[in-house]
């Protein structure tokens, strides 16, 4: 079994997080190891009023020789895999106690009391919502564990009017509750036990689990309503289970965990919009999480995965096409007629930047989403491209405008992204040779990068980069008519100066103003450290603990 990992393993995983992992036929995943779970229960557990501190048990306060008390360590998970991948196991580890019994029966019965060391309570927690009507959870607890709206999901539940004790059972089980006790006190130590557990499910004086039935810890946007344009959607469906890190193939199967389970994942399956959930689960494909491989090597303690679907086709490409849509050109007008006896003409060129409602209805602009070219050294490219011409070729003149615009797209969390968008406008009067032609052509390029990234209050920012935009014009005139298309020129440049492409930053900001944020509540934050794509085209936001040290 390994139990520590060589740089060389270390780095080969590392990149297998990239190119491997594959988020299935889910929408979201939010996966959180093992090692940081415990983490999280420890910082709870330094709370002096939480129940994770100590045990009092004394079901008959005026049988002051019948009780358990105990002062507890922290709390600990272990994540079941294999075909229990959906169970998890909580130990509730006690420093030291002391068990008050009655040994016999009436009045010979004689008061003792057993002096408890090291030991473990182990339940079992089922975390199939599935199995949650089956196993009689109360309506109202199932109801709190599949609180989904507000961006909030439930982290980590632990409901224990669900959860079985697992009796000590000489190693037939290797979750088993561990504790030295006499035969003779063992019947009574069970029944405190059990009056212990139904103080865990104790309710409230409205009926309500009481705050201690669930232990949880949440990833929520804070101020919610703030964040209503960020890049997720509240889940409408929620599932569980866990998956083991894996070192070598074998490592898919095995039920105890390389590197001491430390680094098995519990992971969160949601579905948005209401979406079905798969009936399959997750199998093991690559690590979503990684340890340290030294003190100086970086760590992962979780990951929020959206879908390609979610992410970069739903949100992020669904926004740059506003960009399309304001930088297509549209020609209005192209025309010219004779006047006062064909001594003079009228000639009318005209055009506008960006689609209107009325040029949507128009099969040419009604889709101005962008097209996938290719993917492949670690880069997806996408491309739009609209032409619109206008020719008037019934008399002497012929007058139209083009549009060519192009993106470049980079799967990496530095997207580059640019356009091109070119008017150009061609006068030419027929039997006169070259002295009748004039073009104009004004062009505007923009350009700038997108970057994920991650920042200490726990949130996930598209920030702008370099961005540029130039509008450049040219004028081809001819000896005739040296200035016929000077207004045209100047209306056009005018238009792009005036538009959303001129201060592309401005821009951009306007489009990814939201931001995503994931807290834990009840004890340390975390935060989105970095953010990428993985090769599938899922955006993976990798999680760390705001305080040092786990």
């Amino acid at each position: 079994m390994t139990q520590t990992l060589d740089k060389a393993t270390y780095d080969r995983l590392t990149t297998e997080r990239i190119t491997n992992t594959n988020i299935g036929a889910f929408d979201q995943l939010t996966i959180v190891s093992q090692r940081a779970i415990n983490g999280q229960l420890a910082h709870m557990w330094k709370n002096p009023k939480s129940i994770l501190r100590k045990i009092e048990v004394r079901p008959d306060p005026e049988d002051t020789d019948y009780y358990f008390v105990a002062d507890l360590d922290p709390p600990t998970v272990k994540l079941l895999t294999g075909p229990n991948k959906q169970q998890v196991v909580f130990y509730i580890n006690i420093k030291s106690g002391t068990v008050g019994y009655w040994k016999g029966r009436g009045h010979r019965a004689e008061a003792k009391t057993e002096k408890l060391g090291t030991s473990r309570l182990a339940l079992r927690v089922n975390m199939a919502f599935d199995q949650f009507k089956g196993n009689g959870v109360p309506e109202n607890i199932q109801k709190a564990l599949k609180k989904v709206d507000d961006y909030s999901v439930k982290q980590l539940i632990f409901d224990f009017t669900a959860a079985d004790l697992i009796p000590k059972l000489n190693g037939v089980d290797k979750n088993e509750s561990e504790f030295n006790i006499s035969q003779e006190a063992e019947t009574s130590f069970y029944e405190l036990l059990a009056e212990y557990l139904d103080v865990l499910r104790k309710k409230d004086p409205s009926g309500n689990p009481g705050e201690h039935s669930i232990l949880h810890y949440v990833a929520t946007a804070k101020n919610a309503e703030v964040y209503t344009a960020a890049p997720t959607c509240a889940p409408t469906d929620l599932n569980f289970q866990s998956l083991p890190f894996v070192v070598v193939d074998s490592d898919r199967t095995g039920q105890t965990g390389v590197l001491e389970g430390k680094n098995n994942m519990l992971v969160y399956l949601q579905m948005t919009n209401d979406n079905e959930m798969p009936n399959a689960l997750l199998e093991p494909s690559a690590n979503w999480v990684m340890p340290p491989f030294d003190e100086t090597s970086e760590s992962y303690d979780g990951t929020v995965c959206l879908s390609k679907a979610t992410f970069l086709d739903g949100f992020l490409l669904s926004r740059l096409a506003q960009f399309n849509s304001e930088s297509t050109w549209v020609v209005d007008e192209a025309w010219w007629k004779s006047k006062n006896l064909g001594t003079s003409t009228e000639y009318n060129v005209f055009g506008h930047l960006g689609l209107t409602s009325k040029d949507l209805e128009n099969d040419l602009f009604k889709d101005y989403q962008w097209k996938p070219l290719s993917s492949g050294d670690g880069t997806r490219k996408y491309e739009y491209k609209k032409t619109h011409r206008i020719d008037d070729d019934d008399g002497l003149w012929r007058v139209y405008q083009e549009v060519p615009e192009g993106l470049d797209s980079s799967g990496k969390s530095v997207i580059k992204f640019s356009g091109t968008t070119e008017v150009e406008t061609y006068l030419h009067l027929d039997g006169i040779g070259e002295i009748g032609k004039t073009t104009c052509w004004v062009t505007c390029v923009w350009e700038a990068s997108l970057i994920l990234d991650g920042v200490d209050d726990g949130e996930l920012k598209i920030t702008v980069d370099n961005p540029k935009t130039t509008v450049t014009t040219k004028n081809d005139t001819s000896f005739r008519y040296p200035d016929i298309l000077n207004n045209t020129l100047a209306r056009c440049k005018t238009m792009f100066e005036d538009s959303n492409l001129h201060d592309i930053k401005a821009s951009c900001e306007a489009l990814f103003g939201g931001s995503w944020s994931f807290v834990f509540s009840q004890g340390r934050d975390f935060y989105v450290d970095k953010a990428c794509f993985n090769r599938e085209g899922d955006l993976m936001c990798q999680l760390k603990y705001k305080s040092a040290g786990v």
